[in-house]
């Protein structure tokens, strides 16, 4: 099986963890920890550089808003397993979103 080389710049995805912020991404951080900001699993002071972030990072606000629609969207769908292909599916496509280029 071969592997799949990565964009120029950008670094090979790391399976089972956010994408390795780029040099040249200076809110590679933030996207790293969305998600537990999202679910309120960050340290108090992680949590509060999170909100200052947020505050004045459009790109990232806007990243927040997808990522907690999605997560209320799977919340609303309740505790049912989801079938192995589209779990694979959307963390695909999370892990995509949070790889779009800011603007």
């Amino acid at each position: 099986m071969t592997r799949k080389k990565a964009p120029a710049g950008r670094a090979p995805a790391r399976a089972g963890r956010a994408p390795a912020p780029r040099a040249a991404d200076p809110c590679g951080h933030a996207a790293a920890e969305l998600w537990a900001y999202l679910d309120a699993e960050l340290p108090a002071a992680r949590s509060a550089a999170m909100a200052r972030h947020l505050a004045s990072c459009a790109p990232c606000r806007r990243a927040a808003r997808r990522l907690r629609a999605l997560m209320e969207a799977c919340r609303a769908q309740g505790r049912r397993p989801l079938p192995r292909a589209v779990r694979r599916r959307a963390v695909a496509r999370a892990k995509s979103a949070l790889r779009r280029p800011r603007s």
